[in-house]
């Protein structure tokens, strides 16, 4: 399991980043795509907090979905089986200092460090 204290950003790329006060920056949008994409379990434990208050907190089937927003241009959003507002929960709290849980047993325990990237 792996908690991580930060403020979460959009960056240029698409991906949402919590960038922590150690110079640190994790990228949850790589660790949902290695979860997506393994054969090995696509299950997700997930939690975001803010302060003392709870954004999300589930435990199941991680999908992806497709979002047309024009003529041939897409997009891709998020969500865990029995909850579809991830995608707006991550998008309607950048720029905030959120505490984020996860846990996958596709990474495992201690493999989440390949996610984290000092800051430039």
């Amino acid at each position: 399991m792996e908690t991580i204290l930060g403020k979460l950003a959009y960056n240029d790329d698409g991906d949402y980043e919590i960038q922590n006060e150690d110079g640190l920056v994790f990228n949850l949008s790589k660790v949902l795509d290695y979860i997506y994409t393994s054969k090995l379990s696509n299950q997700i434990y997930l939690k975001i907090m803010d302060g003392y208050k709870i954004l999300f907190n589930e435990s199941s089937i991680l999908y992806k979905n497709k979002n047309a927003y024009g003529e041939g241009k897409y997009s891709y959003s998020y969500f865990i089986e029995g909850n579809g507002k991830l995608e707006d929960i991550l998008f309607d709290n950048t720029d905030k200092t959120l505490e984020i849980t996860l846990f996958s047993e596709a990474i495992g325990e201690e493999n989440y460090g390949q996610f984290y990237k000092k800051m430039c």
